[in-house]
């Protein structure tokens, strides 16, 4: 067994606060990560954004792309093999770099006070949990994809549609007869049209959209059009009360939804 490979910036290079990346997978990466943070963080910059934290980078086999943990005032980004492997790093980063930015300026969907609030106020049965965790983390993906889709505006590229038009297509082999589990799939296909309609890249007669309504049927409720059209229409930079009420009110559709 090989020890994991590092690379170590000894300083601030050009725009970005990368200060490690390290390669827990075995399988290599690091300066693919390493320049593909630069060239996202510098893309950031032209829109006068700026990660001010000290960010460090992991390889690491996972299940999903990527995620980031923020602590301390720093933040850790989780990069999968798969995502290295891809044609897919840049798109990740700029997302998850999105999520560094929200945190960073106390947000309401990446805020710890606001978080303690919505523990108090918003009531979901138990057996929702998994659903609704998973459809509260879309929320937090909207905003910090506000911040990824601007700075990918100008590719000219069909990226975005083709990365969520296969969460459609796969959701719909993954649905099975726990109706909470199936509002929680529901509430991803809602997530993925309501972001590329938030960001002008779906029409309204897509045929996506008749992929996911298709789901609902054979699930047996019709919730994706409130669900898409909540996820688009998520203001911009709501107060912590407005969030609150935001939140309740998707727990409110998932709830009718298990409950048609």
């Amino acid at each position: 067994m090989h020890p994991p490979r590092t690379f170590i910036l000894g300083r601030r290079v050009g725009v970005d606060v990368l200060t490690a990346v390290v390669d827990r997978s075995g399988r290599g990466g690091t300066r693919k990560v390493k320049a593909a943070f630069e060239d996202v963080a510098a893309r950031y910059a032209e829109h006068g954004l700026r990660v001010s934290w000290p960010v460090s980078a992991e390889i690491v086999s996972m299940a999903i792309m990527g995620a980031t943990k923020s602590q301390d005032s720093s933040h850790t980004l989780f990069v999968s093999v798969r995502a290295v492997e891809s044609g897919l790093l840049d798109g990740l980063i700029a997302h998850e770099m999105g999520h560094m930015l929200r945190t960073e300026s106390g947000h309401a969907s990446h805020n710890a006070e606001v978080f303690r609030a919505l523990s108090r106020e918003v009531r979901i049965p138990r057996a929702a949990e998994g659903a609704f965790s998973a459809a509260f983390n879309h929320i937090q993906d909207i905003y910090a994809d506000d911040y990824a889709f601007l700075v990918f505006s100008t590719d000219g590229d069909d990226r975005a549609y083709e990365f969520f038009s296969q969460w459609i297509e796969g959701n719909a082999s993954m649905r099975g007869r726990n109706r909470w589990k199936n509002v929680g799939l529901a509430a991803t296909n809602g997530f993925a049209l309501g972001n590329l309609l938030r960001h002008g890249r779906l029409s309204r007669d897509d045929p996506l959209w008749e992929r996911a309504h298709a789901f609902d049927r054979e699930a047996g409720f019709e919730a994706v059009a409130a669900l898409a059209d909540f996820y688009a229409k998520l203001p911009e930079d709501p107060s912590p009360e407005t969030f609150v009420t935001q939140v309740n009110t998707l727990a409110t559709v998932m709830t009718r939804a298990a409950s048609s």
